[in-house]
């Protein structure tokens, strides 16, 4: 029995460390849009209205709670990440009814991401680089998912139809890359964006370790010097 406990405590120990990372952010983030960014305009379109959900829920993370019984959560959330996104197609239809149609079903799809922020949200979650605050890492899991969907869109567009920012170019326009435009062209750009993310989180942690073994040397030096003197 003990055994089976320590088993359990090390794998959620392991899941902890996997999801609070920045990777995770952004792959979170980013799912429920990704089959609809298939041009700047519409990765712009559905990462805005991700990450302000993102926001949003998690800043209504402990008020609802509060308010909420264990049986009302589900119901009462559903509501409330619904009508956020609800209000938020009411804005790009009205900014953009193109992007709003060509968008379709995939704006509701993007309550998901408020729910999921919800519960991430829920237990004081934080992750790097913004480890400590709640919605400091909110803020960052919405700015990375609006990032990643935007460089999405970006590259979608280009590769499968040539155009970007109503410039089109007639190379990339008369031989498109046929996987790009499609769900699994736009889980390769989110997986090229993770192992970014994570080459920048590697490369600070090795700054931040180089640092501190040269502050622990110059520390020694300074000791051995005044060890001599003495």
């Amino acid at each position: 029995m003990a055994l089976n406990e320590n088993v359990v405590r090390e794998q959620n120990a392991r899941i902890g460390e996997l999801v609070r990372t920045p990777s995770f952010l952004v792959a979170a983030g980013s799912l429920t849009g990704l089959a609809a960014a298939t041009s700047v305009a519409n990765g712009i379109a559905i990462g805005a209205v991700s990450a302000i959900a993102i926001v949003v829920m998690a800043v209504l993370a402990r008020p609802l709670r509060s308010i909420t019984g264990i049986w009302a959560r589900i119901p009462v959330l559903l509501m409330v990440s619904a009508t956020v996104v609800t209000l938020l197609s009411f804005a790009v239809r009205i900014i953009d009814p193109l992007v709003y149609q060509n968008l379709g079903i995939y704006l509701p799809l993007a309550a998901v991401n408020g729910l999921v922020a919800f519960f991430i949200y829920d237990d004081a979650f934080t992750a790097r680089p913004a480890t400590g605050s709640t919605v400091g890492t909110a803020v960052f899991g919405a700015v990375c998912t609006f990032l990643a969907l935007t460089f999405v869109g970006f590259i979608n567009g280009m590769f499968a139809t040539g155009e970007v920012f109503g410039l089109v170019n007639r190379e990339l326009a008369a031989s498109p890359i046929a996987i790009f435009g499609t769900p699994a062209g736009s889980l390769l750009v989110l997986a090229l964006v993770c192992t970014f993310v994570n080459s920048i989180v590697d490369a600070a942690r090795k700054s931040a370790e180089l640092r501190a073994a040269n502050t622990a040397d110059a520390a020694g030096d300074s000791a051995a010097k005044g060890g001599e003197r003495a």
